[in-house]
């Protein structure tokens, strides 16, 4: 059934909340897959901070044109459907890498959008490699704490250092004394 106007505007205007929220568009495109399995993929996106859609090709060409996103009309053709990735991009990444491995051809990761600029299919499939948000945090964590855990270590052994020799003076005097 064709849509009204005012219908094709409201797309475009969700479309553009989306894309204004969005760190990341990967666009796939499937066939034949039924409802239990996309739902249970929608809900897997969803648990990453993403949003999985079926888009309207030439709406969502009108809100990227609209945001001053890049098109490229490969990934516009036929039926698409968009991951919009919030947050966790890696987990994302592996969802749809997961999902396309495991659905015998009827799911492909097309390319997509990182920031403002266009993706191959190979890129997109590398974010998955990344780390966790939470692994690069304790990783940027483990970097700045490194070098203050060393000092304090050197400031500590410098310390010992001197208590180790007053002990030993101590005792010195002591059996001299004696």
């Amino acid at each position: 059934m064709a849509l009204t106007r005012t219908e094709k505007e409201q797309l475009v205007q969700e479309y553009s909340d989306m894309l204004g929220r969005s760190q990341v568009l990967i666009w796939s495109q499937f066939t034949a897959i039924d409802v239990a399995q996309m739902s249970a993929f929608r809900r897997q996106v969803r648990a990453n901070g993403s949003e999985v859609a079926v888009v309207k090709n030439t709406l969502l060409q009108r809100a990227l044109q609209d945001k001053g996103l890049p098109l490229n009309d490969d990934l516009m053709s036929g039926p698409n459907l968009v991951a919009f990735v919030y947050d966790d991009i890696a987990a994302t990444a592996r969802t749809l890498n997961e999902f396309a491995r495991t659905s015998n051809e009827r799911f492909k990761i097309m390319g997509g959008i990182v920031g403002d600029k266009l993706a191959t299919a190979e890129q997109i499939q590398s974010l998955a490699d990344l780390p966790s948000r939470e692994v690069l945090l304790a990783r940027v964590l483990g970097g700045i704490q490194a070098p203050i855990s060393g000092l304090a270590g050197t400031l500590a052994a410098v310390v010992r250092g001197i208590l180790n020799v007053l002990n030993a003076r101590a005792e010195q005097l002591e059996g001299s004394a004696s």
